[in-house]
């Protein structure tokens, strides 16, 4: 197996930051690099880190670029490896991660991406979540239509290096701090796919992700998360792939609309609806952006 590049993209957390560079810096079975792209304002990332300068698998760079998006991609065209496995910067890998991610990848010679388990860890449920992606089973997605439901998240992903590159990176649209204010791994998953590359969920490997959120935090990142999958939803369309229509009246009618309409059925109060309102405006927001066909990367809005 080659080298390895795991990339880190972080912004104002020195200190759960700490806990995910050692737990990587703790990778058996491989040959690897760490790259850290901090976006922070201060030096306080990097000043927790001080102890860690010393291993020479770790690349600290500090970048003057905004968003997730533009993170990764930076952290792409300066990795070494051919496979790059990224995870949050409030989540903590098992030493067997990094090179089960380039196992998994390397064994579906068709998938260019690889999404693994994402694990809640401890918290008090009364008060808040954790977001997670837990799977029984792996399975291989073939088809844009088979990406209807939950994918994989960003926090415990794996892709080819070249081939993402040459489809003309992340979108940098998408992703905390850009415009879409995440949705940055279902679209680069949507994107390959339609590309004709296939997409893989393992079930044998697992992270564990500390990112909780209150009820109330949830709420405004709900309606955050679906003006992306509005958003990411809409572009196939306006780059005129019109067999991927199914993706959008799915998780319109079904996750969106559906519920609220349940409720009323019930007699309930309905609920859910700021999903409906996150996701047709971002709907509308994607098929007024210009795309590029070939890439599927929006091109900046015209003002």
């Amino acid at each position: 197996m080659n080298v390895v590049s795991v990339v880190v993209c972080t912004r104002d957390r020195p200190d759960s930051l700490v806990r995910t560079v050692r737990s990587l810096l703790a990778s058996a079975g491989v040959d690897f690099e760490l790259l850290v792209i901090d976006q922070s304002d201060g030096p306080e990332s990097a000043e927790a880190l001080a102890a860690c300068f010393s291993d020479s698998r770790l690349r600290y760079v500090h970048s003057r670029a905004r968003g997730k998006g533009a993170a990764l991609n930076e952290g792409l065209r300066l990795a070494c490896g051919d496979i790059v496995a990224t995870t949050d910067d409030d989540c903590e890998v098992p030493p067997d991660w990094a090179a089960g991610m380039a196992r998994a990848l390397e064994a579906q010679p068709t998938a260019a991406i690889v999404f693994c388990n994402v694990a809640a860890g401890p918290h008090n449920p009364a008060a808040g979540y954790i977001p997670a992606f837990e799977q029984r089973r792996s399975r291989l997605l073939r088809s844009i239509r088979a990406s209807r439901g939950q994918l994989g998240l960003g926090a415990g992903m794996a892709v080819r290096r070249a081939v993402v590159l040459a489809l003309g990176g992340v979108d940098e649209s998408f992703g905390p701090g850009a415009r879409f204010g995440s949705g940055d791994d279902w679209d680069l998953a949507h994107r390959l796919l339609l590309s004709g590359w296939h997409v893989y969920e393992t079930a044998h490997l697992s992270i564990v992700h500390y990112g909780f959120r209150t009820f109330a935090e949830g709420s405004d990142h709900a309606r955050r998360d679906w003006i992306a999958i509005g958003a990411l939803c809409a572009k196939p369309l306006r780059a005129r792939h019109f067999d991927a229509v199914v993706v959008p009246l799915w998780y319109f009618s079904v996750l969106a609309l559906w519920p609220p309409v349940r409720d009323l059925l019930r007699r309930r109060r309905p609920s859910g609806l700021s999903r409906i309102v996150g996701f047709s405006s971002g709907f509308l927001q994607g098929l007024r952006t210009p795309v590029d066909r070939k890439t599927l990367v929006y091109r900046p809005a015209a003002r």
